[in-house]
């Protein structure tokens, strides 16, 4: 353990935190999480930041049980409606995109413990049974990386030398996608596959969920949401493109899984903001009963649910989640 970890466990263990949470208003905390992976090497590959190990996560929801009080979104959404205060360190569980393993692995962790989360899914790429094209990208560039090569890029109308350039890559067809919608985003990875002399490989990648297993995690308890059609950074498409992205989406998710999502997750690849007033207007149109986003902070009895905060998760040791935790309760930015 580093000079700096033993630092800040021994802070959380001198209980500094629980007295500045003490002294202020109680808050609930909501978390975010992607892909929960049991085979977390190869899905880096993919999945690079956004994968938590299986044994990690268990680790963490097993501090959550002890020391914390999880509730599900729709307890918080009844509580901000009616101006009640919020249970002391409460905290739900969310996990964006909508991976396979989000059904297979993190769900019945979730379980063991007692809890229950929100599912926000990517409704294409769900109905389509295809990774989202950030992962997509993040494989191509990685696999031409491997290799010294000059490639001509006549969207960027420059020359890549790899590998050193794989990475600036990546971020400028990323920027570019996260603009997109649907077609407009195949096209693209089409062109980094036709430039790079690669084709991305479904067989080993990570899958995304069906809509069956949607159906089952609803009647164990969980919640889904919707998280666009295609997730792109919605403050920056057209309004017809936010159309598809929002409305039809919800319309795909009330009649794949019977019931409309009463949950949005705005998603945010890059590029900000992730939302404006248009976008806002739209998903307030159908009745969301919460909106969450990817900004950190505590969600307190008199924040607006169309705005909620969210604090990010990924691959840590148990004592950096637990320090994560406690800094955030205490209404400190890490």
């Amino acid at each position: 353990m580093s000079i700096k970890s033993i630092i800040k466990k021994g802070i959380v263990g001198s209980r500094m935190l629980r007295l500045k949470q003490f002294c202020m208003q109680k808050a609930a905390l909501v978390i975010y999480y992607h892909s929960v992976s049991d085979r977390w090497e190869r899905d880096q590959t993919y999945l690079p930041g956004i994968s938590v190990r299986s044994e990690t996560f268990r680790m963490q929801m097993r501090l959550l049980r002890d020391r914390y009080h999880p509730l599900l979104l729709d307890d918080i959404a009844d509580l901000l409606e009616l101006r009640q205060e919020l249970p002391s360190r409460s905290v739900a569980i969310t996990f964006d995109d909508g991976f396979e393993d989000n059904h297979r692995v993190a769900a019945p962790i979730l379980e063991e413990f007692g809890f229950r989360a929100t599912f926000y899914l990517t409704s294409g790429c769900v109905e389509h049974q295809t990774l989202p094209w950030f992962a997509k990208m993040r494989f191509l560039t990685n696999q031409a990386g491997k290799h010294p090569k000059l490639v001509h890029d006549s969207l960027a109308e420059r020359d890549w030398q790899f590998p050193q350039d794989a990475r600036n890559v990546s971020l400028f067809h990323t920027r570019h996608c996260a603009c997109m919608s649907w077609h407009q985003q195949m096209d693209r990875i089409a062109h980094v596959e036709k430039m790079l002399e690669l084709q991305f490989d479904s067989e080993p990648a990570p899958g995304m969920m069906t809509w069956e297993m949607a159906r089952d995690l609803i009647q164990r308890g969980h919640l889904i949401g919707n998280h666009s059609y295609s997730h792109p950074n919605i403050g920056h498409i057209s309004n017809e493109n936010r159309h598809f992205e929002i409305v039809e989406s919800h319309r795909l998710l009330e009649k794949r899984l019977g019931s409309s999502p009463e949950h949005f997750s705005y998603p945010h690849p890059c590029l900000n903001p992730q939302h404006d007033e248009e976008s806002d207007e739209m998903v307030r149109s159908l009745g969301y009963k919460t909106v969450v986003l990817t900004k950190p902070g505590l969600v307190r009895c008199n924040t607006s649910p169309a705005y909620l905060p969210r604090l990010s998760i990924g691959e840590m040791p148990i004592e950096e989640f637990h320090w994560k935790l406690e800094t955030a309760f205490a209404g400190i930015e890490t």
